[in-house]
C-alpha cells in the first residue's frame, strides 16, 4: 500500500518526483543554493573559468557545493599560475548534520517541482467549447499558433473547431468577428493599411492602380484580427504600432470574415448573416468597445506629410510607399474629413508647444 504524501519524508517525496520531474538534478541543486547561500560558480572560479560547469548537470554541481559547504575541499596551486584548483574530498553523508541538510534541500526541491507543475497546469487551458469575447481571442491564438501564416490552414482549422462546437457558437463567432471589424473601421487605421498593403487602399469602391476598395479594407481588418488580441488592440491604440508587425498575404484575409458563416451553414443549411439579432449585435458592439482605447485623431484620413507625422515608424518601415494615399477627393465627405484632420493635428501641435512652454492648452 502506498503511503500518503503527508506521511513521506522530504527525501522520500523528492525520490518519487525526481525520476521524471528532476532527471538532471537542477531542482535539487537550486534548493541547495537557497539553503547554503552559496553558488558553485563563485566558490570555484578556476574551474568556472575553464568551463567545467557549462555542461554539468545539477547533481555534479551539488557535489561541488556540498564539498565546500561541509569543508571537504582542499586547494592546490596550479603549476606556473597564481590560481588554485579544487580537490574534492568525500562528504560524510551519515552525519546528523548532513542528513538534516539533505532533508532541507529535498523539501526545497519538491516544493520547486510542485510549484512548476502548478504553473504549467495553469497554462494548460481547458478546451474551448463556447465562444465569448475572451474565448474568441483564445481560439484565434490557438489557430495562429497551429497554422502560422498559412491562412488556408487557419481557415480550415477554425471552421473545424466551430463545427465541433455547434451552430450557436458558430453564430457567436460570426457576430463577434464582424463586431471587431466594425469597431476597427477608422480612417487612421485605413491609412496604415494603405501603407502596409502592396497596392495601398482607396475609398472609392473601385479597384484602380495602387488602390483597393472598401472591401480591401474590410479584408485588412480581418487579417488584423488574425494577428491576435495584442496586435489588434495595439493597432487601435496606435496604428503606428503596426511597424512591428510582419506583413504577409498582402495583409488581406477575406475568408476569415466568413468562417463563422461557413461553419453555421454546414451545420444548419442556413446563413449566419440571416440569423444575426441586430439589437443584440448593437449591444455586443457597445460591450466590445469598452475594452478599446483609440488613438487620438484616428477618425481622420490624412495625406502625404501629415500622414508621415501621424505614422512615422510605419512610413519609415515601408520605404516603397510613395507618400500618396489616393483618397477619392471627389467625395465632399472625404475632403471635409481631411481638412478636419489637418485642423485637429494643428491644434494638437499647438497644445503641445504651449505645454512645453508651460502655457495652458485650451
Amino acid at each position: 500500500m502506498e503511503r500518503h504524501e503527508e506521511m513521506l519524508s522530504p527525501e522520500e517525496q523528492y525520490a518519487q518526483l525526481a525520476p521524471t520531474l528532476d532527471t538532471d538534478g537542477f531542482s535539487l541543486y537550486a534548493a541547495a543554493e537557497e539553503v547554503t547561500g552559496l553558488k558553485v560558480y563563485e566558490e570555484f572560479p578556476y574551474e568556472d573559468n575553464r568551463g567545467m560547469f557549462e555542461m554539468a548537470d545539477g547533481r555534479t554541481l551539488l557535489r561541488y557545493l556540498e564539498a565546500v559547504y561541509f569543508g571537504t575541499v582542499t586547494w592546490e596551486i596550479v603549476p606556473g599560475t597564481p590560481y588554485e584548483r579544487a580537490i574534492l574530498g568525500e562528504v560524510d553523508k551519515t552525519t546528523p548534520e548532513y542528513r538534516a541538510f539533505y532533508q532541507k534541500i529535498c523539501a526545497g526541491a519538491a516544493a520547486h517541482i510542485k510549484k512548476r507543475i502548478g504553473k504549467e497546469m495553469q497554462n494548460v487551458k481547458k478546451p474551448i467549447t463556447e465562444i465569448n469575447k475572451e474565448s474568441f481571442w483564445d481560439l484565434i491564438h490557438e489557430a495562429k499558433n497551429a497554422c502560422g501564416q498559412d491562412m488556408d490552414a487557419m481557415l480550415a482549422y477554425l471552421k473545424d473547431r466551430l463545427v465541433s462546437m455547434g451552430p450557436t457558437q458558430a453564430q457567436n463567432f460570426h457576430d463577434i468577428i464582424h463586431a471587431y471589424e466594425d469597431l476597427a473601421d477608422k480612417f487612421g487605421l485605413w491609412d496604415a493599411a494603405g501603407i502596409m498593403k502592396e497596392y495601398g487602399c482607396s475609398d472609392d469602391g473601385v479597384i484602380k492602380e495602387y488602390g483597393c476598395s472598401n472591401d480591401g479594407f474590410i479584408d485588412f481588418r480581418a487579417w488584423l484580427i488574425a494577428q491576435g488580441r495584442e496586435v489588434y488592440f495595439a493597432a487601435l491604440a496606435d496604428p503606428d504600432s503596426l511597424a512591428d508587425v510582419v506583413p504577409y498575404g498582402d495583409c488581406c484575409f477575406e475568408q476569415l470574415s466568413y468562417v463563422g458563416d461557413y461553419a453555421y451553414e454546414q451545420l444548419t443549411g442556413k446563413s449566419a448573416y440571416d440569423q444575426t439579432d441586430w439589437s443584440a449585435y448593437e449591444a455586443l458592439l457597445m460591450k466590445l468597445e469598452q475594452d478599446i482605447v483609440y488613438k487620438d485623431g484616428i477618425e481622420f484620413p490624412r495625406e502625404g506629410a501629415d500622414l508621415k507625422k501621424y505614422l512615422p515608424r510605419l512610413c519609415a518601415k515601408h520605404p516603397e510607399w510613395d507618400g500618396q494615399t489616393r483618397w477619392n477627393l471627389q467625395l465632399k465627405e472625404i475632403r471635409d474629413l481631411i481638412h478636419a484632420g489637418k485642423d485637429y493635428d494643428r491644434h494638437q501641435t499647438s497644445n503641445k508647444k504651449k505645454r512645453s512652454r508651460g502655457g495652458e492648452a485650451r
